[in-house]
């Protein structure tokens, strides 16, 4: 295609794994995929996220709020794609989100006017599509071979369609888009979804082979892409001679986010450009919502971390069940409660958790329903009561800047009715990572805060050192009885 600027587009719902896979996409697209922030738009069929919302502000992404296509099918959602205006772009790239580009996209390559990847697998099988067409009374395309390895690493020759592309990337000239094969996409989407049925047990596929039905309608004439285009990670196909330019994971990351080598290593050399990309990203504008929000949703046995497993985290049901016995009726705020593994056995039946992660709120609530669970946006505006105490435990050493680390605490501790919880880093850690900071010692930061009367170191771990800091005399003379009990 001879262009001279290419729209590249994606959609977003409110799916766990879709949230997770945007900031490789995003991370991957600006930095091996040489796009430029502005050629880029981010449909969202659900409400952004917070994170992803300010993500795409602040580089310059333009979002576009669609309407849901249709409830039986959210996959189809990627068809609302059609329907916007891409500008003077000449062609439009529309991907799924779960990929992440090793280079370039070559598009000026391409000789035709619509171009995708083979399926990699027989979905739906050719029977199946024979059905369809025949259904639809619509001439059947050209048959392909395609081949796939099976777990034992033998390759599996399977027949389908010429137009039957995996759905994860096409490239369509934007006039066709929009005045051809946009609009009959969507009528061949409808048209299935009427007569489900014809696909058998292949209903999720009914967008990939809308697309099928209406290239073929369209008369389009199609490029057939190889894998190193929309290569996929997650499953073992033939061997390429090129390097992959583009992964497609299928939401197979790990728990920062970035692609497993392991899973593909014939992709190795692309898969480490991708993730050398993706940690780049977030070295420069590390965001705790997205990483807890992906920990959380993708990797829940991982929690919090090592400050809320194993060792440490027996250590501190042990102190908390001591405080819990020596004010048994007070209430609780626990801001950063992640998953509530630290807090989830205490008796307090007042209780309010607070998390940015929208996923950690999600688990949580099914711990303690008893308790009530927000984002501080929703605390608020809606709440902003003082407790007996405050935790904050294991949230200061995510704070990016000295000013929102020090405005944590100043905003916590008013909340404080007897004392604060908190734990934090005494000294510059010994093990550090992008997604921790420090910036002055938290017995000094606690000093300065003026309700602080007294703070009293309670335990160690990792690093960190998490005390009370007492807020009224009440709360001081409790501090040294459970200083007390946790020595003894």
């Amino acid at each position: 295609m001879a262009v001279e600027r290419i729209a590249w587009s994606c959609v977003l719902d409110d799916v766990p794994s879709i949230w997770s896979s945007f900031t490789p996409w995003l991370a991957t697209a600006l930095g091996p995929g040489g796009i430029e922030a502005r050629d880029i738009v981010v449909h969202h069929a659900a409400p952004l996220r917070a994170d992803i919302e300010a993500m795409c502000r602040a580089r310059g992404v333009r979002t576009v709020a669609v309407a849901k296509f249709d409830p039986r099918s959210p996959h189809c959602n990627k068809i609302r794609q059609v329907e916007t205006d891409f500008g003077d772009a000449q062609c439009v790239v529309l991907m799924d989100c779960d990929m992440a580009f090793a280079a370039p996209l070559p598009i000026a390559r391409i000789a035709a006017p619509v171009a995708g990847k083979l399926v990699d697998a027989a979905n739906p099988p050719l029977p199946v599509l024979r059905n369809v067409f025949a259904a639809a009374a619509l001439p059947l395309p050209e048959v392909r071979t395609n081949a796939r390895r099976d777990p034992n690493g033998v390759l599996v020759p399977f027949d389908t369609l010429a137009g039957n592309f995996n759905g994860g990337l096409y490239i369509v000239d934007a006039r066709a888009l929009r005045d051809s094969l946009g609009p009959r996409w969507a009528h061949w989407a409808r048209w299935l979804l009427e007569r489900l049925d014809l696909l058998e047990r292949w209903r999720v596929h009914v967008d990939q082979v809308a697309f099928c039905l209406a290239l073929a309608e369209s008369g389009l004439h199609a490029e057939l892409l190889s894998d190193v285009w929309n290569f996929p990670t997650h499953m073992r196909v033939t061997p390429t001679a090129e390097a992959p330019l583009l992964l497609h994971h299928h939401g197979h990351l790990d728990p920062h986010m970035r692609l497993d080598a392991r899973a593909a290593p014939e992709a190795a050399a692309s898969i480490a450009r991708a993730n050398a990309a993706i940690d780049a990203f977030q070295r420069e504008g590390f965001d705790n919502r997205t990483f807890w929000n992906h920990r959380y949703a993708a990797h829940p046995a991982l929690g919090s971390g090592l400050g809320s497993r194993g060792d440490v985290l027996e250590r501190k049901h042990a102190l908390l069940a001591a405080l819990a016995e020596l004010a048994p009726e007070a209430s609780l705020l626990d801001w950063g409660c992640g998953d509530l593994e630290v807090s989830r056995t205490l008796r307090f039946t007042d209780g309010t958790g607070v998390d940015i992660a929208t996923e950690a709120l999600r688990v949580a609530r099914g711990k303690r329903p008893d308790w009530r669970f927000m984002t501080p946006a929703e605390f608020d505006a809606d709440d902003r009561q003082a407790r007996d105490f405050v935790f904050c435990l294991d949230v200061l050493i995510h704070q990016r800047s000295r000013e929102d680390y020090a405005q944590l605490l100043q905003r916590l501790a008013p909340l404080a009715r007897t004392g604060l919880l908190v734990a934090g880093y005494d000294a510059n850690p010994h093990v550090s990572s992008h997604i921790t900071y420090f910036h002055e010692p938290l017995h000094a930061t606690l000093a300065s805060l003026p309700e602080v009367l007294e703070s009293v170191p309670l335990m160690e771990y990792r690093d960190t050192t998490l005390y009370f800091a007492a807020t009224s005399e009440a709360g001081r003379a409790l501090a040294h009885r459970l200083r007390e009990s946790t020595v003894a």
